[in-house]
């Protein structure tokens, strides 16, 4: 967890940005509902991983958007 916000907000705060919003975000969580995934994914978010994660997955995760 994030200390003043989560990830859902900060996707909400970042939309809001001219100067950011179009940066890609892929979201690091222990909580990988679906349901969170879901609005993350709706709320701009390129992609997920899940904690604990391999450098293979950071790889798949991560290649397309480098």
């Amino acid at each position: 967890n994030m200390p003043n916000m989560d990830g859902i907000e900060f996707l909400r705060q970042k939309a809001t940005r001219a100067d950011i919003k179009d940066i890609p975000v892929v979201m690091i969580t222990t909580e990988a509902g679906a349901d969170i995934l879901g609005e993350a994914k709706s709320l701009g978010a390129k992609g997920s991983i899940k904690k604990p994660f391999t450098p293979e997955q950071i790889e798949e995760t991560l290649g397309g958007l480098l």
